[in-house]
């Protein structure tokens, strides 16, 4: 589960888009994430705040494990956080993505894990190395090797705690 204002905020490029266009922020975010939703049998969530009006759920991309949820605009996101994480019957299995101490602090007391966008982000570099390996290993009979890919985000250092 991904607190998805909190991961907008926290990755330096999407922050700086999100200055100018909170849409594509949220876009980007999203296509961002996709490798976690395709491999290691996960199921990805991201909530963000609403647009107004009711909540919705949605499909992402037509990935059956790719949820976007866009909380009501009188919950708010960390509220729909904290409710899922109080009604999952298996919690141990969740893990929650923000840098916010109070929705890490829930996860922790549903016994759920929480780890810090910066965290999710190096887990998404991993993913992206494992699968680039797959196809690499599939594809060892091919003489050509083709160029290898790398979606490393910086991030600064000794960024406060909220």
């Amino acid at each position: 589960m991904v607190d998805g204002n909190n991961a907008m905020h926290a990755i330096p490029s999407l922050a700086k888009e999100l200055e100018t266009d909170r849409n594509q922020a949220r876009d980007s975010l999203l296509r961002l994430l996709e490798p976690l939703a395709t491999g290691d049998h996960c199921v990805l969530t991201v909530v963000f705040d609403g647009r107004g009006g009711r909540s919705s759920l949605s499909k992402h991309a037509n990935m059956k494990n790719y949820t976007v949820i866009h909380s009501s605009s009188s919950q708010g996101a960390d509220g729909v956080i904290e409710r899922m994480l109080m009604a999952s019957k298996s919690p141990e299995r969740i893990v929650v993505a923000t840098n916010d101490g109070l929705i890490r602090n829930c996860a922790y007391e549903c016994g759920a894990a929480a780890m810090r966008v910066e965290d999710l982000v190096s887990q998404l570099d991993q993913t992206i190395d494992r699968n680039a390996n797959r196809v690499r290993n599939r594809t060892s009979g091919n003489k050509k090797q083709s160029p290898s890919f790398e979606n490393k985000i910086p991030f600064p250092k000794n960024k406060p705690e909220k």
